[in-house]
């Protein structure tokens, strides 16, 4: 692995500077406490943990230290057992279908789970004009984008007024509020979208040599702003809708475990549908395959359909397992709509009597909105019925036709087991 020199970070200052201005990860060195606190104090050196399983901070004077530090250290002690648990939000009934929790869990959870640490994480750049144009494509919020926009239009035309003002005072004119109006006009005029009679036309003095050079680097500079905004909004325009969602909990009984989701639109097909589950058991993910060997799906309409893995069969790795160990089953669904979009979605579900839900941390992500996606013990209420007339000399105003009703009320409700005195599932 290649290393910077000594001395010198591997991020010019300028760079440090913006990524800092921008929210990117500029840090480097080994945490001496915890990276929950704004201020966590980073170091060279190396995690070593102690007999009693306590984490310790063993700091070095330099990286290739640190680097022979950390090749002979030891590993981390496991964390806490299923005993430490906290399960009171897991009896809590839901209010309506959630159905931006997952991206919730995604945006808020999952990125406070891993912090990078040792050599610079800004190292995980590939360039530091990438990740802002990620940042304004993909990360910032629609409103920000808008504001940052008009922001930056302001500072246009008011480094454009003071440009043309310093021109006119080296050329000679009085210095006063006159001056400084007019040439605050002159560049609102000058960084705009409409035509020369925004204020009304009126003669005025012709530009000099100076000012017009002002004039022309503040218009060039506006369309640049322009060209780049457009590419921004067309870029966000081009991403994909969401297509479908899943429901906010999924259940798990004695025979199977079941995550339901629907096509949110329904005008919209998607086609050749992969399926993948998964169960992280004691930190190991384990594949968890569809019931019936069926892991793909030719097309999926409008009407709510529930994914099951089949826990009675002896290859499962659910089988006749404790359910305190399981800390999380996953779901990820790729398709292609009806216009050719690709279409992907991710759920990730947490056993609340597991190790992580108990922590006060984990609680605290989702204490002002909706309990976090749970596996509840239990079944899927039923949701779809089959509407159709008695007989076909009925006097009925409408087709005579069956039509699939589902109720989306039953979406996501989880009808509980009984509580048994063993917790295998």
């Amino acid at each position: 692995m290649h290393k910077p020199a000594k001395g010198r970070s591997p991020v010019s200052r300028m760079e440090r500077l913006v990524r800092r201005a921008w929210g990117l990860p500029t840090g480097e060195g080994f945490f001496c406490e915890h990276p929950s606190n704004p201020s966590a104090r980073r170091a060279p050196g190396y995690h070593h943990v102690n007999e009693r399983g306590n984490t310790m901070m063993m700091e070095t004077g330099t990286w290739e230290e640190a680097d022979d530090a950390v090749n002979k250290a030891m590993k981390y002690a496991p964390g806490r057992g299923a005993n430490d648990v906290d399960t009171r939000r897991e009896h809590e009934r839901r209010e309506d279908l959630d159905l931006g929790l997952h991206n919730f869990t995604k945006k808020n959870y999952q990125m406070m789970m891993s912090k990078p640490e040792g050599r610079s994480d800004a190292l995980l750049s590939l360039s530091l004009g990438e990740d802002i144009w990620h940042i304004l494509t993909v990360d910032m919020s629609l409103p920000r984008l808008l504001l940052l926009e008009v922001l930056i239009e302001f500072t246009f035309i008011f480094i454009g007024s003071v440009a043309l003002t310093s021109v006119a005072a080296a050329e000679g004119q009085d210095l006063d509020s006159d001056l400084l109006s007019s040439k605050l006009m002159l560049s609102l005029t000058t960084v705009r979208i409409s035509s020369d009679a925004i204020f009304g036309w009126a003669e005025r003095t012709p530009s000099t040599k100076p000012e017009i050079a002002v004039l022309a680097l503040l218009g060039w500079f506006h369309w640049l702003l322009l060209s780049v905004a457009g590419a921004i909004i067309v870029a966000r325009a081009l991403r994909p809708l969401q297509q479908v969602a899943f429901a906010p909990d999924c259940a798990l009984n004695e025979k199977e475990v079941a995550i339901r989701m629907t096509v949110l639109r329904r005008a919209v097909v998607i086609y050749d549908v992969q399926v993948k589950m998964m169960a992280t058991i004691r930190g190991v993910r384990h594949n968890l395959p569809l019931a019936r060997g069926v892991n793909s799906y030719d097309h999926i309409t409008a009407i709510p359909i529930t994914f099951k893995h089949d826990i009675t069969d002896e290859n499962s790795p659910l089988y006749n397992l404790d359910f305190s160990a399981v800390m999380s089953i996953s779901i990820c669904v790729s398709a292609t709509d009806d216009s050719g979009n690709p279409v992907m979605a991710h759920a990730i579900y947490f056993n609340p009597k597991s190790w992580l839900a108990g922590k006060p941390e984990f609680q605290a992500t989702f204490a002002n909105r909706s309990p976090f996606p749970r596996i509840l013990r239990g079944n899927f209420a039923d949701q779809i019925r089959m509407f159709r007339l008695p007989n076909s000399e009925a006097t009925y105003v409408g087709s005579s036709v069956p039509i699939f009703i589902y109720n989306m009320e039953n979406f996501n409700r989880v009808v509980p087991l009984e509580e048994k005195e063993d917790e295998t599932v």
